[in-house]
């Protein structure tokens, strides 16, 4: 039995930082790319009792599909599906055996996908007009149900055929099995198959209140509760007879945002309240009810650790533990008092620093850090990048971009919540583990550079308003400069010459007044400048189809060969001069990472590449033992030597 619900897949993430210490386990294989984490994404959950301390996890992104066995110590995956995946079943018999419910965004068409071999290779097994949305498995594996917008597939041979199960309505967003009574939600009806793992009926309506949209089940013991997106939840304790508006201790205004049934039959509600004057959301509650929704317990403790609940299960071996998805994290706990965070590394890395002895990545759910992915041997745990028991809001916690001062100071830019698109330029003097706002301007940023002759001077290049910011307070007050022809500013470079390389979507900028003007070098869209650490002359930049190359400053241009039409998103120089550069989108596969060795005149792939080949951002270790990569799903790193 599990609950879930689709509000924190709705919303952006938000998490904090903290560091791990690294400790003795076997080493990466030589050459070899190793998923290093951070764990802070969250995702649908099939277990099994076939394998007790495995767990898969569909995340949030519907990419691919994570695997534990170790009760959350470590997790693996084989990269993407090649769709979408939007729900996840295990097989209770047969652990290898999992389940996806499917979108192929080309086409529009729903695809179920089969492995039988724990997810690592998956295979179409069924296909649908329109998009699925829910799998669930029976106690034996036998019989298995698929359901979305052309309505619900059954299977009664372990997957091998499928058929349509006659007279099901269109839309269902979820499904949950209760022993042989099958039900299903199509927002605002509620239907069960009675006998529906023996001699299946037709879909009958059942009598819900008001005008809920749910686009989440739960069943078990004859519960059947739903909520939707923000919306009202619905309830049942008589196997869908009748049901009745969920309500509770808490206040009438609330918004049930998730419902649940944990392994023992515990009724869990999430509890939302009206948003604030200022747009922010309203404040939150976990209740417990043992008793079928007479009595409520409230565990405000949850939310502090973990936001917004998504989906709840537990492990077969560890009943009396909780796991719960929220949208940084899997997380799990024995009280909803006290929590541990277990998984998974799926989040997207827009950018990488060190500080210190640690690696820190700007993800979309806040900064990570951890010592682990810099040490030679990898610690227990060593995906989770620390854990400080406390989650912050969900809400403007997206780090566009990190920029080292010093080994303790550290600036980056967070996306703001304000009444326009905004952005925060925000400082910590203790290697990233704490933070500091310094400004917040109009804007969103995914630039940051700190001019390499005073380190009081800084640079923030603005998407969404584009300009480029400045500041000589060391980021205290920001000034704009709105150059005319910007768009959309994507990479900043400072060189020790006094240039200022600014890379927008309409094309590559020269500044040598510190923004005040800007001379187009080229057109195209530009998506990272880098300059050589060793002349300043040098400088690569990358784009959409291109890697372009100067020597001379800038005065001419060569496009670089031995590439493909791909989009190539960053470069990064090693200290030896050897250049990287990386490819990829989270919609196409690009080519992974490419080196050169004579600074970019040719280009080469890599013989071995990340699983995700959408690598946003490179940062080549300062000892030049380590390439790293953050991608759209993790951190990698590559040993150099």
């Amino acid at each position: 039995m599990h609950g879930r619900s689709l509000t924190a897949a709705a919303l952006a993430a938000g998490l904090t930082l903290a560091l791990a210490v690294p400790a003795t386990a076997a080493p990466a294989h030589p050459q070899a790319w190793q998923l290093v984490g951070p764990n802070s994404a969250g995702g649908h959950l099939a277990f099994t009792p076939d394998r007790p301390a495995r767990l898969y996890v569909l995340p949030d992104s519907g990419r691919g599909v994570y695997r534990t066995d170790d009760h959350g110590d470590t997790w693996t995956t084989q990269g993407a599906l090649g769709l979408t995946g939007y729900a996840i079943a295990a097989d209770p018999r047969d652990g290898d055996v999992v389940y996806v419910a499917a979108l192929d965004q080309a086409t529009g068409t729903g695809e179920v996908l089969r492995s039988d071999d724990a997810a690592r290779t998956f295979r179409t097994v069924a296909t649908s007009p329109g998009g699925l949305s829910s799998v669930v498995v029976s106690g034996s594996g036998e019989d298995v149900f698929a359901a979305g917008d052309d309505g619900v597939l059954t299977s009664t041979d372990h997957g091998r055929h499928w058929a349509k199960l006659p007279g099901s309505p269109s839309g269902v967003t979820d499904l949950a099995l209760d022993g042989d009574e099958l039900y299903l939600t199509t927002g605002a009806e509620i239907h069960v198959v009675d006998h529906a793992l023996s001699r299946p009926n037709t879909p009958r309506k059942l009598a819900v209140p008001g005008t809920p949209y749910l686009t989440s089940l739960s069943a078990g013991g004859g519960i059947v509760v739903g909520s939707g997106v923000l919306g009202s939840g619905v309830l049942s304790t008589d196997a869908g007879r009748t049901f009745r508006t969920l309500t509770g201790p808490w206040d009438a205004g609330d918004a049930a945002a998730f419902t649940g049934l944990t392994a023992d039959g515990t009724l869990e509600v999430q509890t939302i309240g009206s948003a604030q004057p200022d747009g922010s959301p309203g404040t939150r509650d976990v209740w417990l009810s043992r008793d079928r929704g007479r009595t409520w317990t409230d565990r405000p403790a949850a939310t502090a650790a973990v936001d917004l609940y998504s989906e709840i299960g537990a492990f077969p071996d560890r009943a009396r533990e909780q796991v719960v998805s929220g949208p940084a994290g899997i997380f799990t706990t024995g009280d909803s008092a006290s929590f541990k965070r277990i998984g998974v590394p799926d989040t997207e890395v827009n950018d990488l620093a060190t500080a210190g002895p640690a690696l820190l990545a700007a993800t979309r759910s806040g900064t990570y850090g951890s010592t682990a992915p810099l040490a030679t041997h990898l610690p227990r745990g060593y995906q989770d990048w620390g854990w400080t028991g406390k989650a912050p809001g969900t809400f403007a916690n997206s780090v566009g971009a990190l920029a080292a001062v010093s080994a303790k100071t550290v600036l980056r830019v967070r996306q703001g919540y304000c009444e326009v698109d905004c952005f925060t330029l925000e400082r910590s003097g203790d290697g990233g583990t704490t933070w500091s706002p310094l400004a917040t301007v109009p804007g969103n940023s995914r630039s940051l550079v700190v001019d390499p002759r005073d380190s009081g001077t800084v640079y923030a290049g603005s998407y969404l308003t584009p300009a480029v910011y400045t500041s000589h307070d060391g980021g205290r007050t920001l000034t704009q400069h709105a150059i005319p022809g910007l768009d959309g500013v994507q990479s900043l470079a400072a060189d020790p010459r006094g240039t200022l390389w600014i890379g927008d979507v309409t094309g590559l900028y020269r500044s040598t007044d510190g923004a005040a003007t800007a001379r187009k070098v080229f057109d195209g869209e530009v998506a990272h400048v880098a300059v050589d650490p060793r002349d300043p002359r040098h400088v690569v930049v990358t784009g959409s189809g291109f890697v372009k190359v100067t020597r001379d400053g800038g005065a001419t241009f060569r496009t670089a060969t031995g590439l493909g039409t791909a989009d190539y998103s960053d470069a990064a120089f090693t200290g030896d001069g050897t250049l990287y550069v990386s490819s990829g989108t989270k919609y196409e596969p690009g080519q992974g990472v490419l080196r050169s060795t004579d600074g970019g005149a040719r280009f080469t792939a890599l013989p071995t590449q990340p699983l995700d080949r959408d690598v946003r951002t490179l940062l080549p270790t300062h000892d030049g033992r380590w390439l790293l990569a953050g991608t759209g799903a993790g951190v990698y790193r590559l040993p150099l030597r």
